[in-house]
């Protein structure tokens, strides 16, 4: 069964993650929308696309920690056998956000609920962030439990509010509410209602506007920042391998987050 749904209505695509109980990412999920999102870029029909989560106070709540240490353990074993493996950065897993931020359209990411780690990455990826009210965190949280982001969460989150700020949230692992959130320059705009409703209403301002001319905006704005995103995310990429597979501190604390039933402790 799928946890990713896609619906087109009206000119805007909507993809929706559920995989309950936790809401968690998983890479059956990265597989099961990197097509969906070939389709709704070639579908001349969709102008907008808009990411949000179908449980209750969950946008994504982060990638699976629990994939993450399989990870670990693979690496491992190839550097120990002296098997070649793939750069992180480059594997289709890495792609998936990476395909987000490039994508040609308008995206949104309407977050009503917990979205760390990798469901931040996602959020951060798009070009619009909206949250909606609510008592949950966003952010990148990934050192309570050993890592750092994986998946272009420190490149852009210091290309969004400055690097000052990116490194004091990512090395003490700060989340925030909504309100705060914003205040800080992590999303655009809070809601009281209906999060995806407002998503919709933004979405459809991209409808009568040419496409040509938005994608250009987006191709420019984002050259403008020098070292592109992709060399950015392939140094984090290649840190975050060599951290899976020679610190036994990082696979400790995941395995303790997954005993402790998927409790952050801060320290």
């Amino acid at each position: 069964m799928s946890h990713v749904d896609c619906e087109i209505k009206g000119g805007i695509g909507i993809v929706t993650f559920t995989n309950p109980p936790k809401g968690f990412l998983t890479s059956d999920m990265v597989a099961d929308t990197i097509p969906i999102l070939d389709d709704l870029s070639n579908n001349d029909e969709v102008k907008a696309v808009i990411f949000t989560g179908g449980l209750p106070d969950v946008f994504i709540r982060h990638f699976s920690v629990e994939e993450i240490i399989a990870m670990s353990e693979n690496i491992r074993e190839r550097r120990k056998e002296g098997l070649p493996e793939p750069r992180h950065a480059r594997t289709p897993l890495r792609l998936f956000w990476e395909n987000i931020d490039n994508f040609r359209k308008p995206t949104i990411a309407a977050i009503n609920g917990f979205c760390g780690g990798g469901g931040c990455e996602l959020a951060l990826a798009c070009d619009i962030r909206i949250a909606q009210e609510g008592d949950y965190t966003i952010g990148q949280m990934e050192i309570l439990v050993g890592i750092l982001p994986g998946a272009g969460g420190t490149t852009r989150l210091a290309r969004l509010v400055g690097a000052g700020k990116a490194l004091e949230w990512v090395l003490r692992g700060r989340t925030f509410y909504p309100q705060e959130a914003k205040e800080e320059g992590l999303i655009h705009h809070v809601v009281d209602g209906d999060v995806l409703e407002k998503a919709k209403e933004i979405a459809n301002e991209f409808i009568d506007k040419p496409t040509a001319a938005l994608q250009a905006i987006k191709q420019v704005i984002k050259s403008s920042w020098g070292k592109t995103t992709a060399d950015g995310v392939d140094e984090e990429g290649d840190l975050f391998t060599n951290l899976l597979a020679s610190d036994d501190r990082a696979l400790e604390m995941m395995k303790e987050y997954i005993k402790d039933g998927h409790k952050l402790k801060k320290f």
